[in-house]
């Protein structure tokens, strides 16, 4: 069997299709635990009524008590042997699941990996399909380093249940995916990856990104994942070097065009700009290296140029709400 779990709050207007998505899928022996908590909009009622119709939903109602107790909870009534996540606001083609278990069987794999699909309102963007690429745990986690496949999202993979022994998510702090995904990854003896989209991911609008606070959890989140890495994969020192320059590059774009910029934390993530571009690294290139310049001398510049780059995205592609 295979266990899907969804976590359900506040998302009347797309969970509906999240759930048939899942119980569409041409492999049958599924089971879908949703954990769902009284919101504003209907939610939990359209879970209920799926719930009574279809004996595959287990329906779990807790208090939102945030997403990391949720699939805590979630994982407590896992039945199968294989697991995966969908979240409630996207949904997953119908073959899904069994394509990534047949990747699972085939190269006696502990995790597969699907490509993804980028859902806007009036596009449609996707990962390029190309043959499976089978890699150790080391090597997937280096590509979730190096921006060239897939990240350390739950959603778009298939777990076997036996890595999460021991595992759970934290409710310590809010990137809680990371912090889980990347230590799944590392004790893979196997990964698979196949490119191909299955995974249709509804971009919203009103992301917390812009958010200061939002901005101090995913560095807190980044920070925790560079100790892992440097603890438990020397070897990959260059690329968690390059990733983390990025990542906090990207603290301080997000930051200068916040509400109410945090001068604290802009000091922070210049500091350790400044920390991380000392010691050199062949896998820094050009483009990266003069934003981490603008980033430590020319804030004024790099906050304009963030600017108008979040205003071409933003009119080129609109946003579900």
């Amino acid at each position: 069997m295979i266990s899907i779990v969804m976590i359900v709050y506040d998302v009347g207007r797309y969970v509906e299709q999240g759930i048939k998505s899942v119980l569409d899928q041409t492999y049958g022996d599924i089971e879908l635990i949703i954990v769902a908590s009284e919101g504003h909009d209907g939610s939990v009622e359209i879970c209920r009524q799926y719930a009574a119709k279809d004996d595959r939903i287990k329906l779990i109602i807790a208090p939102p008590d945030g997403i990391a107790d949720a699939r805590n909870r979630g994982l407590a009534e896992v039945s199968g042997e294989y697991l995966g996540f969908v979240d409630p606001d996207d949904y997953i083609e119908p073959g899904m699941y069994e394509r990534l278990l047949g990747h699972m069987k085939k190269y006696d794999a502990d995790i597969a990996v699907c490509g993804r699909f980028y859902e806007y309102v009036n596009a449609t963007l996707s990962d390029t399909p190309g043959d499976p690429r089978v890699m150790t745990g080391s090597e997937a986690v280096a590509v979730t380093l190096g921006n060239d496949g897939f990240f350390l999202h739950c959603w778009d993979k298939l777990y076997s249940k036996k890595i999460f022994e021991g595992l759970r998510f934290r409710t310590d702090i809010t990137v809680e995916d990371r912090i889980v995904v990347d230590r799944l990854l590392s004790a893979a003896d196997t990964v698979v990856y196949d490119p191909t989209p299955m995974y249709h991911f509804r971009e919203r609008s009103g992301s917390n990104s812009k958010k200061s606070g939002m901005v101090r959890n995913n560095v807190e989140a980044n920070l925790l994942l560079e100790e892992f890495i440097m603890k438990e994969h020397p070897e990959l020192k260059n690329e968690c070097n390059r990733f983390m320059l990025y990542e906090m590059i990207t603290a301080v774009q997000n930051e200068l065009v916040s509400d109410i910029p945090d001068r604290g934390d802009l000091k922070r993530y210049t500091d350790k700009i400044i920390s991380l571009s000392a010691s050199p690294n062949p896998l820094v290139g050009r483009s990266l290296r003069l934003k981490s310049f603008a980033a430590v001398r020319i804030k004024c510049l790099l906050k304009l140029y963030t600017k108008i780059r979040q205003t071409n995205s933003a009119n080129t592609l609109e946003r579900f709400p």
